[in-house]
C-alpha cells in the first residue's frame, strides 16, 4: 500500500553570486562557481533546468520581450547554443499576489527549457558561470515509493463487508460512522486480525481517539474554512464529498477563460499540477484512491444518511469545511518539484487555511541523501522551502479566523527515530501515527522533529485501519465508495480535520489568530501518550520478515502527545479544563480558579448534570483545604460548576455579615493513564 508518498530527489546545495561574471561574492558569503550547482543529475528531467537570478537582474527580466529569452546577455548566449525555446517564471504572478511574491523573492525563480539532447550537466556548469544567476537546480520529478512491510492494502469495501463490521459508538445517521474508531473508541470495536501475525499485541484502548464527540457539541465545521489536499486528485463528485468541495465561485466552468485572473483557467475545485491543467483526475485502477481517502477523513459530509463522518464535515446543512484538490500525483506520473511548489503557492493565493500533505522524503536515517536538519533542508530544497514559507505567511484570509496558513505533514512510514522532510521543517506540524491501542504504529516515524500523534490505523487489528472515502470506477452496485488504509498519511488528515474544526469554531466566536498562535494552540491541545508506552510487540509479516517494537523507546519522542479536538475548542472559547485519572481518587487543587486563598473558602454547592455525571462515572465529590476530591470510573468529559463562599458567615446565619458567592465553571476530563499531578493542563 502507498499510505505514505515519498519524493525521490538527489541532495541539493544552494548558494549564489553577484552580477559581475568574474565576481562570485554574495551577501551570504563567498562561493565558487561549482558551488552554485545544487545537485547531481540523478532522476533529473531532461531539457529543463531551474535557476534563481540575483535581485539586480530584475530589471532585465521585467522588460524582456521574448518569452524564449531572459534579456540577460550571458544567459541568452547559452540559450542560443542549447536551442532554448522557453523561459518561464516558476511562481505565478498576478496583480493580486504581486506584492507578496516579490516580498519573498519568488519572482527570481525561472525554469529554462531547451533541447533534450543537450547534456544538462554541461548546461548547469555554463549557467553557473553567469554572475546574474544565484542558484542552478536540476528539475526533479516527484515520485511515490511503495511502503515496505505493509499489512493493509487499500481496500474497496462491499456492502456486505461493512454490514458485518463490529459496532462503534458515534450517534449519527451516517451509515458507516460507527466503524470509525479514530473518532470515538470504546475499546470494543477492533479485534486481533490473525493469530500468529503479532505476539503480545496490546488490547484496544478506550479513548484512543481524537475526542470528537464533545467537540461536535460546540462546532461541526464551517464552509469558509478551506483545506488544500496536496495529493492524488480528490474525487469531487463523490457522494460523501461533493457538498464539501471547495468551488471557485469566480470561475466559469468549461469556458476556457481565466475569469478570476488568478492565472489558471477553469480551476473549479483546484488544479492538476501533474498535467498543469484543470482536469483533476482519479482512477482506482491506476491510483490508490489516497487523495480521496484523506479528504474524507477531514470533511466527508456528516448527517447525510450515507457513508462516514468527516471531522469538520458539518451537520448536513452545507456547513462543512471545504476541500481544495491540489493534484500532484496520478497513475505513474508525478509533478515536478517545480510544479509542487506552484501547487503550494496556488493554495495560499486561493484562500486555503490549511495545507494537508501526506508526502515527503525518506528519513535521513533511511536515505543519507535526504535532508537531515532545517538548515540543510532549506539549502538543498530551497524552492520547496520557500513555497512552504510563502503559504505560512500568506495562507488563510484577511478577515477570517486565521492570518497566514497552517502546514501539516505526515511524519513518514519508515519506522525510524527521525521524521522525513518537509515534515520535520520547523514551520510544519509533523504527525506520527498511533493504533487503536494508543501505542505508536509499527511503521510510524518518531523522534526529534515529530510534533504530535494522531490515529493512523494498524492492520494488526481486524478493524484497525482507517475507513474513509475512495473513488469509484466500478459498475457493480454492491461495491461501496469507501475503503481502508493505514499510515501517517491517515494520521495527518486527522490533525488537519481537527485544525479545520478549531478554525470553524473560532470563526463562530469571531476570534482571529496568527498562524503561529493557532499552531501553538493545536500543539497544546493534546494528551500524554507516554503512560501507555509499555511492553513490546513482535510482528511477522507476510514475506516472513519480523519486526520487534519496544514501546518504551518511544517515550518523549511523539511530540506534544496525541491530538484532542475538544481541548482545542475549549482553548478557543477560553473554557478551562482539568484532566483526572479514571479508577483512582483524584485530589485537584482549585487555586487556579479561586486564587491561592481558596483553602480559606467554604463550599456552597457543586453542580453537574445527571448526564455528565454518568458520562464519567462520577461518584461523590468532597471539598477540603481548597481541593476537590473525586473518583471517576469512566473516560469521558463533563461540565462542572463550583460555588464557594468567601468572607462573612453562612448564607443561613442572618446575624453575621453575608458571604459572597464565587462561582467557577470548568470541564472535567476523565482519562486512563493520567499522571499523578492531578492532570492540570
Amino acid at each position: 500500500m502507498r499510505s505514505f508518498i515519498y519524493i525521490v530527489i538527489g541532495a541539493l546545495l544552494f548558494v549564489g553570486c553577484t552580477r559581475d561574471l568574474t565576481d562570485q561574492t554574495i551577501s551570504e558569503g563567498t562561493t565558487t562557481t561549482s558551488d552554485k550547482i545544487l545537485n547531481d543529475t540523478e532522476d533529473a528531467i531532461k531539457g529543463s533546468i531551474l535557476v534563481r537570478f540575483v535581485p539586480n537582474a530584475e530589471s532585465c527580466l521585467a522588460t524582456r520581450s521574448d518569452a524564449t529569452r531572459t534579456g540577460i546577455e550571458g544567459v541568452d548566449m547559452i540559450l542560443d547554443n542549447i536551442k532554448g525555446y522557453a523561459v518561464e517564471p516558476v511562481f505565478n504572478i498576478t496583480e493580486k499576489n504581486r506584492d507578496k511574491v516579490y516580498e519573498r523573492g519568488l519572482h527570481l525563480w525561472y525554469t529554462l527549457y531547451f533541447d533534450e539532447e543537450c547534456d544538462i550537466d554541461t548546461v548547469a556548469a555554463e549557467l553557473a558561470e553567469v554572475a546574474d544567476i544565484e542558484r542552478v537546480q536540476f528539475v526533479q520529478t516527484v515520485h511515490r515509493t511503495t511502503n515496505p512491510q505493509t499489512l493493509v492494502q487499500p481496500q474497496i469495501q462491499s456492502k456486505a463487508t461493512l454490514a458485518t463490521r463490529a459496532g462503534g459508538s458515534i450517534s449519527s445517521n451516517d451509515a458507516y460512522c460507527k466503524y470509525q474508531w479514530s473518532l470515538n473508541n470504546l475499546g470494543s470495536n477492533s479485534e486481533v486480525r490473525d493469530a500468529g501475525v503479532a505476539d503480545n499485541l496490546p488490547p484496544v484502548m478506550a479513548g484512543a481517539d481524537i475526542n470528537i464527540i464533545p467537540a461536535w457539541r460546540l462546532s461541526k465545521g464551517d464552509p469558509s474554512i478551506v483545506v488544500a489536499v496536496l495529493d492524488e486528485g480528490v474525487m469531487y463528485s463523490h457522494e460523501d464529498l461533493a457538498a464539501n468541495m471547495w468551488t471557485n465561485s469566480n470561475e466559469v466552468a468549461g469556458d476556457g477563460i481565466d475569469n478570476d485572473h488568478n492565472g489558471y483557467d477553469d480551476d473549479i475545485h483546484g488544479f492538476n499540477f501533474v498535467r498543469l491543467d484543470n482536469n483533476i483526475k482519479w482512477d482506482n485502477r491506476n491510483d490508490s484512491g489516497h487523495g480521496t481517502h484523506v479528504a474524507g477523513i477531514i470533511s466527508a459530509v456528516n448527517n447525510n444518511e450515507i457513508g462516514i463522518c468527516g471531522i469538520a464535515g458539518g451537520s448536513g446543512n452545507n456547513d462543512g469545511a471545504k476541500i481544495m484538490s491540489i493534484q500532484i500525483f496520478y497513475g505513474n506520473g508525478g509533478a515536478s518539484a517545480t510544479n509542487v511548489a506552484k501547487g503550494i503557492q496556488y493554495a495560499a493565493d486561493n484562500g486555503a487555511h490549511i495545507l494537508q500533505n501526506s508526502w515527503g522524503y525518506k528519513s535521513n536515517l533511511v536515505d543519507k541523501s535526504a535532508p537531515s536538519n532545517d538548515r540543510n533542508y532549506k539549502s538543498v530544497l530551497r524552492v520547496e522551502a520557500e513555497a512552504i514559507d510563502y503559504f505560512v505567511a500568506n495562507g488563510g484570509d484577511d478577515e477570517g479566523p486565521l492570518k497566514g496558513g497552517l502546514v501539516i505533514f505526515a511524519a513518514g512510514n519508515d519506522g525510524v527515530a527521525l521524521p522525513g522532510y518537509p515534515a520535520a521543517y520547523e514551520p510544519c506540524v509533523s504527525v506520527a501515527a498511533f493504533s487503536p491501542s494508543l501505542r505508536p504504529t509499527y511503521y510510524t516515524c518518531f523522534g526529534t522533529g515529530t510534533d504530535i500523534a494522531a490515529p493512523g490505523g494498524e492492520g494488526l487489528y481486524t478493524n484497525g485501519a482507517i475507513l474513509s472515502t475512495v473513488p469509484d470506477e466500478f459498475d457493480d452496485p454492491s461495491i461501496e465508495h469507501y475503503g481502508l488504509m493505514q499510515g501517517t498519511s491517515q494520521a495527518c488528515p486527522h490533525v488537519s480535520g481537527v485544525a479545520a474544526l478549531g478554525l470553524s469554531y473560532a470563526k463562530q466566536l469571531g476570534k482571529r489568530y496568527s498562524a503561529s498562535e493557532f499552531r501553538s494552540m493545536l500543539l497544546s491541545a493534546t494528551n500524554n501518550i507516554d503512560p501507555f508506552l509499555t511492553g513490546s510487540l513482535k510482528i511477522t509479516f507476510e514475506n516472513g520478515a519480523t519486526q520487534t517494537i519496544s514501546y518504551p523507546a518511544y517515550k518523549g519522542k511523539l511530540g506534544a502527545g496525541y491530538i484532542d479536538a475538544y481541548k482545542l475548542l475549549l482553548q478557543i472559547d477560553g473554557t478551562p479544563y482539568v484532566v483526572v485519572a479514571t479508577n483512582k481518587e483524584n485530589s485537584v487543587s482549585l487555586a487556579r480558579f479561586f486564587g491561592d486563598g481558596v483553602h480559606n473558602a467554604k463550599l456552597h454547592k457543586i453542580e453537574i448534570s445527571d448526564e455528565d455525571r454518568a458520562a464519567i462515572g462520577l461518584g461523590d465529590c468532597t471539598f477540603s483545604a481548597g481541593k476537590l476530591n473525586l473518583t471517576c470510573s469512566k473516560s469521558g468529559v463533563a461540565t462542572i460548576s463550583i460555588t464557594l463562599l468567601v468572607g462573612g458567615g453562612s448564607l443561613e446565619d442572618k446575624n453575621l455579615p453575608h458571604p459572597i458567592e464565587v462561582t467557577k465553571r470548568f470541564v472535567l476530563m476523565a482519562k486512563g493513564g493520567v499522571g499523578a499531578n492531578g492532570g492540570w493542563l
